[in-house]
């Protein structure tokens, strides 16, 4: 689960994440799109408009159509080469990398994206509200700001920063042992699907 970190800038709000994004990793792009960061939507777009436009030019237009009339409906061509095993042979070497790595990017973005686009919210000038502890003490314990001469000053401060980063670490490292195991039971569900 991602971490929430209160941002403002001038009087407008805005959240900020940290961690792993499930909802990336499950919406892909459309996450960037509602977050309006039309820089990271097209980053997490290119893929799929790569995979489409080769899938496109290379199969012969007679097969596209055979492809698209069997169902009544017009569906991207790559969604209908994945669903049908005998298009496999259509199938050049780009484009079938490309269908490998599309779920591998997936799960990077889904690893770097709420880094780069709180980064973003921080660079454009929001920072979170001073009478907010939590947020101060994540985004400085993670070094994404400095401290400031009167938090190191404040033992106090300082101590409550440090509970909220080791409790921030604990529940990352709950949330890598969830992702490790998911992809352990994915990797067996497959291999039981294959095998049966």
């Amino acid at each position: 689960m991602a971490i929430q970190i209160n941002l403002e800038k001038y009087g407008h709000k805005k959240k900020g994440y940290l961690s792993f994004s499930w909802t990336s990793l499950f919406f892909n792009f459309l996450v960037p799109l509602f977050r309006l960061d039309i820089k990271w939507f097209f980053i997490f777009i290119s893929p799929y408009l790569f995979l489409y436009i080769m899938t496109f030019f290379i199969i012969d237009s007679s097969w596209f159509f055979i492809l698209i009339s069997s169902h009544f409906a017009v569906y991207p061509t790559f969604i209908l080469l994945l669903d049908y095993y005998h298009s496999i042979n259509h199938l050049t070497t780009p484009i079938f990398i490309m269908i490998i790595l599309i779920p591998i990017l997936r799960i990077i973005f889904s690893f770097i994206y709420n880094d780069f686009y709180t980064k973003g919210l921080l660079k454009e000038g929001y920072l979170p509200p001073e009478e907010d502890e939590y947020s101060n003490a994540i985004l400085k314990g993670n070094r994404y700001l400095e401290y400031t001469k009167e938090d190191l000053l404040d033992k106090e401060k300082l101590e409550r920063y440090r509970l909220i980063i080791e409790e921030y670490q604990q529940e990352r490292k709950k949330d890598l042992i969830n992702f490790i195991l998911i992809v352990i039971l994915l990797i067996l569900l497959i291999a039981l699907l294959i095998y049966i």
